[in-house]
């Protein structure tokens, strides 16, 4: 049984909230108390998967509460749902919480956000490798763009576009950017891909208190590791979000997939950041058994972890809200998905792209990594591959390649 704790000290919310989850009764054991207190005291004797809590609670707020059970219950999932509205409070809650709901909360909307979480502790078989996706807040930020990215903010005279540009050249900004902006606290109509767009939605006011005040970019202390870099990883994953792009547009989608398939490519390898910050030494020999063995990094990853960074990577961007097809995308850009429907999705532009831009930034023209004629055979998509890969030659990306 999964296990759910409700947390409101209204005692009418907790009885909207039973009823709104009576039908999910014989699926999830789910409890409700009216204080922070009450909370810590019943996780403290009864395992809890998910903790949703409200915001303003007298005596212990919802985030020094959840600050508490990041501590002592790593594991738990957590889970806003207020109707405070302070953007102060909210983006205070980048750290802690997970994704940020917002009352009143359509029954259909609470159930879907909970549905998905649970669905994400199956994609992660690797308990270890979960609490270190569940504990992380932000990820490292390039030192040199995060530098530039502070001076830039300080100026008067900045620009919305100049600052999505800084950010859009690092994953672990772009996703914070993107999770904040797609929590129900903006109560936008649908999700953004965008980074530009995000930023617009969230002004500089806001983008200024996250970097300057709160702080919430990491910094990298991985340089360390051999064979890894951060720069790199940043400049493949702008190659990838590009190459991606390109094959959308040759796939005529719109607007809206092909920022789905920018945002994918750029964030697929954010799973590789958890992994070198989290575990330097161990991955770091990861890396050394792939160059020895002249084996893609994932498999090595998916023979001593159990699991490889696509689905570390996934699962943390479902955790935070990201759009379904940007997580699915990153979850499966080295093993596609067998049981994919038949036709084009961001999932397959990723997947593809990334392939080709390790072709591209190859300098012995030979790759560990190589398409799966078989599954865009099933997909219907055999026949575009060279088509995608004309749209993607390297004097039309030479300068990302640069980067």
């Amino acid at each position: 049984m999964k296990n759910l704790l409700f947390v409101d000290d209204e005692p009418k919310v907790l009885q909207g909230l039973r009823r709104q989850l009576w039908p999910m009764r014989c699926q999830w054991e789910m409890n409700f108390v009216e204080s922070g207190a009450q909370a810590l005291a019943f996780m403290a004797t009864h395992p809890v998967d998910i903790i949703v809590t409200d915001m303003m609670m007298p005596g212990m707020d919802g985030s020094q509460l959840l600050d508490e059970v990041v501590k002592s219950h790593p594991l738990t999932v957590r889970i806003v749902l207020s109707g405070h509205t302070e953007r102060e409070a909210a983006i205070r809650l980048v750290g802690p919480v997970h994704q940020y709901l917002s009352k009143p909360c359509d029954a259909d909307d609470l159930r879907g956000a909970i549905a998905r979480a649970f669905a994400l502790r199956d994609l992660l078989a690797n308990e270890r490798l979960k609490q270190l996706a569940l504990g992380t807040s932000s990820l490292p930020a390039l030192p040199a763009l995060y530098a530039q990215l502070t001076e830039e903010l300080k100026q008067d005279s900045t620009s919305i576009e100049r600052v999505a540009e800084i950010v859009s050249q690092d994953p672990g900004m772009t996703t914070k950017i993107i999770q904040l902006v797609n929590s129900a606290f903006f109560g936008l109509p649908q999700q953004i891909s965008d980074i530009q767009e995000a930023i617009v939605y969230l002004g500089l006011t806001t983008v200024r208190s996250l970097v300057l005040g709160l702080q919430v970019f990491s910094r990298f202390e991985g340089n360390k590791i051999p064979g890894f870099s951060l720069e790199k990883l940043a400049s493949h994953g702008r190659l990838t979000g590009m190459l991606a792009r390109k094959i959308a547009e040759a796939e005529r989608g719109d607007l809206g997939m092909r920022d789905q398939c920018f945002l994918a490519g750029l964030l697929h390898d954010v799973g590789r950041l958890v992994l070198a910050k989290d575990l330097p030494e161990e991955y770091g020999r990861v890396l050394q058994a792939a160059q020895a063995e002249g084996k893609a990094v994932w498999e090595v990853e998916l023979r001593e972890f159990g699991a490889t960074h696509a689905e570390v990577g996934g699962y943390l961007l479902g955790l935070w809200g990201l759009p379904h097809a940007v997580v699915e995308a990153v979850t499966f850009h080295h093993r596609p998905d067998p049981d994919s429907l038949p036709g084009f999705s961001p999932a397959v532009a990723v997947y593809v792209a990334n392939i080709f831009a390790h072709d591209l930034t190859s300098t012995t023209g030979l790759s560990a990594h190589q398409i799966n004629l078989d599954h865009l055979t099933r997909l219907g998509l055999a026949d575009r591959l060279e088509i995608w890969r004309s749209k993607c030659e390297l004097d039309e990306t030479s300068e990302a390649a640069a980067f």
